[in-house]
Parts: structure tokens; C-alpha cells; sequence
């Protein structure tokens, strides 16, 4: 009984997250409310109560579940052993956007982030996990430069830390673009494109010619 009832609480729990995921996307984050939350769930704003806090922190557990890009940098457990760090995080990227094109969730809750929220208020907490998961994406892909550069991969030079807000830039930038124009280009092939020439750029002139 006992174990029947956790399972049933957990199946609650996913609605409300479903829920609110709907919501968000379609009305945005400021104008949802859990009244319309409770009411696409089927539920009551006390069942609501009963798994969560408040707005922000039912907001944090839908993002949390989502498989966001930065999640597959965390979960990459060979890019840094890698001995060939520059071709490990471009494959890695590219990786991102695959995934990302493929996962619904992952598409709405992104959208619902850079999209239809505005981080004031309660919602601040949510920008700050939001970074937080940022924060350790950039600690990866700054160690795959530092890398890069101690085994003469990347070109002298160049800073660890500036290319990887490089690297962010392109990747967010692009995932936004695309989101705003309703998935109306390949996005993978523009990751390809792009990362190509970013990261001959970025190599040595002896390993951009050899490769």
C-alpha cells in the first residue's frame, strides 16, 4: 500500500510538471499561474501545494528535468581524458545540438527560459541554477582548452576562458535564433558550419593543415 501510494504521488508530481511545462510554454512564465496550472493538471492549487512551494520551485524542478544541452558536457565522461581535445568538444557540440533537435522537453523548457520568462522577482532563484549549470559547462570546456593548449593544440595565443565564451556564444546564440524562428532552418547543419570554421580557427596552423 505503502509503495503504491509513492508511486502515485510520483505519477502527480509528473503531471504537475507536465502541467506547468504546458503553461509556461504557452502563456509564459509571468502570465501563468497555478489556478492554470491546477486546471490543465486536473488538479487543485492544493495538491499543487502538497509537491511544491511555490511557482519557482515547481519551475526549478521542470527544469531540472529537462536534458538541457549543458547536461551532455556534464555527462561526457571521456571529453577531458581525450587526446585529442579540440576534436572531443566539437564532436561534443555537435552532440549538444543532435540531442537537442531530438528532445522535445528539452526544446520547450529552453524555449520557456531564454524565451517567455523574466527573471525578477521569485524567478531569480531560477536564473541562478540556471547559471549554476552554465558555470560548470564552461568549467568542462575551459579544462578542454587548457587542453588543448598544453599539448599544442590550440593556437598560441589564444586564452582558454576567451574561447570558451567563444564557443558559448556560438551555441547559445544559435539554439536562441533557431527557437525564435520556429525551427525554421537546420540547425544542425548550421552547428556544423559553424563550429567547423570556429574550430579550424582555432587549432594550430601544423594541425589545421594535417587534419
Amino acid at each position: 500500500m505503502v509503495r503504491r501510494t509513492k508511486a502515485e504521488a510520483l505519477e502527480t508530481r509528473s503531471v504537475i510538471l507536465d502541467a506547468a511545462e504546458q503553461e509556461f510554454f504557452e502563456r509564459g512564465v509571468s502570465q501563468t499561474s497555478l489556478t492554470h496550472i491546477a486546471s490543465r493538471a486536473g488538479l487543485t492549487r492544493g495538491a499543487i501545494y502538497w509537491h511544491f512551494s511555490g511557482k519557482s520551485d515547481l519551475f526549478l524542478a521542470m527544469h531540472e528535468r529537462a536534458y538541457l544541452p549543458q547536461r551532455v558536457f556534464l555527462d561526457s565522461q571521456n571529453l577531458l581524458s581525450d587526446e585529442r581535445p579540440l576534436a572531443a568538444l566539437e564532436r561534443t557540440m555537435l552532440e549538444s545540438m543532435r540531442r537537442f533537435v531530438a528532445d522535445e522537453r528539452a526544446k520547450r523548457v529552453y524555449s520557456i527560459l531564454v524565451l517567455r520568462c523574466e527573471y525578477v522577482g521569485e524567478m531569480e532563484n531560477v536564473m541562478c541554477a540556471h547559471r549554476e549549470g552554465e558555470d560548470h559547462m564552461m568549467a568542462v570546456i575551459v579544462a578542454a582548452f587548457e587542453k588543448a593548449r598544453d599539448r599544442g593544440e590550440l593556437r598560441a595565443g589564444l586564452s582558454p576562458a576567451l574561447v570558451t565564451n567563444v564557443c558559448m556564444g556560438a551555441m547559445t546564440g544559435l539554439l536562441t535564433e533557431w527557437l525564435r524562428q520556429n525551427e525554421s532552418f537546420d540547425l544542425v547543419a548550421a552547428a556544423e558550419l559553424a563550429l567547423s570554421g570556429l574550430f579550424d580557427g582555432l587549432r594550430t596552423v601544423r594541425l589545421a593543415k594535417s587534419a
